[in-house]
């Protein structure tokens, strides 16, 4: 039974990610706490790296300091993510929750699989 019930999340899940409407990254911002789909254009991106771990900092729609979201890969994603094209000025589909840091609206990626470059 607890099986079934698991099969049943991850198919809506799916099924959410792949139908969901998308916002605006600068409508995410009023939706903290809040699982979103953001389709945006990577405005600026900047690696960290530091005693031998990489955090990748993508801004979206407008570069940092104007940015009205970010998205953050930490270690183990960017290294999934596996960045051997740059990602300014490509469109995004980002999934995830969006949270505050420093009163910045951010998606923090743990899934690759909620990180998708679209096609130009």
């Amino acid at each position: 039974m607890k099986s079934i019930f698991t099969f049943l999340i991850l198919i809506t899940a799916i099924g959410s990610f792949a139908q969901g409407d998308t916002i605006k990254a600068r409508k995410a911002k009023s939706m903290v706490n809040r699982e979103v789909i953001v389709k945006a254009i990577v405005a600026g991106s900047r690696l960290i790296e530091k005693d031998g771990k990489s955090i990748l900092i993508l801004s979206l729609d407008k570069p940092y300091p104007k940015t009205p979201l970010t998205v953050v890969f930490y270690n183990k994603a960017y290294t999934a993510l596996n960045p051997q094209y740059l990602l300014d000025g490509k469109k995004v589909i980002v999934k995830g929750t969006v949270s505050k840091y420093k009163n910045t609206s951010q998606i923090v990626i743990s899934d690759i699989q909620n990180f998708i470059v679209l096609p130009e």
